[in-house]
């Protein structure tokens, strides 16, 4: 399959139509759509990063990444409805990201959600300690992942 992408705004009409599909699929899975813990109008483009996959001229996947700390950002939103379109927005991510001065990526996710899990363990993300809001909470596994650098 060949995928592209591009970078936007998480405003973009095919970023929120993904995330609306990603709200249903993760109330679904695990009770909640995680949608309070992303908040568009809080995007900075200077160090921040929002991609959509296109499969054709269809949105297939869509990601955020955000400011964590100086050198580590938190990937948000990741969704897929593509088989292989994953892969692809996850390099994508990790080399925007890479190239706005990040070498490290953090993430969390619920347990529950194995798919997601068994996903970034097969590209690269170990666990880490908790952090932030996810502290203590048995629920959420977070993970980590050093960013190549080009």
């Amino acid at each position: 399959m060949k995928f592209k992408s591009q970078s936007l705004t998480p405003n973009h009409k095919d970023f929120t139509s993904l995330i609306e599909e990603l709200n249903v699929s993760l109330g679904n899975i695990t009770g909640d759509s995680g949608e309070s813990s992303f908040v568009a109008d809080d995007f900075d483009l200077s160090r921040d990063g929002c991609i959509v996959v296109y499969f054709g001229n269809e949105a297939v996947a869509c990601g955020v990444f955000r400011f964590h700390s100086e050198q580590t950002c938190e990937l948000k939103r990741m969704y897929s409805n593509c088989s292989g379109a994953g892969v692809f927005l996850l390099r994508e991510i990790e080399k925007l990201s890479a190239n706005k001065g990040y070498q490290y990526a953090v993430l969390s996710t619920r347990r529950v959600n194995q798919k997601a899990v068994e996903f970034y363990r097969r590209n690269g993300f170990k666990e880490i300690e908790c952090y932030g809001k996810y502290v203590g909470l048995e629920r959420s596994i977070c993970m980590g992942k050093p960013l190549a650098s080009e």
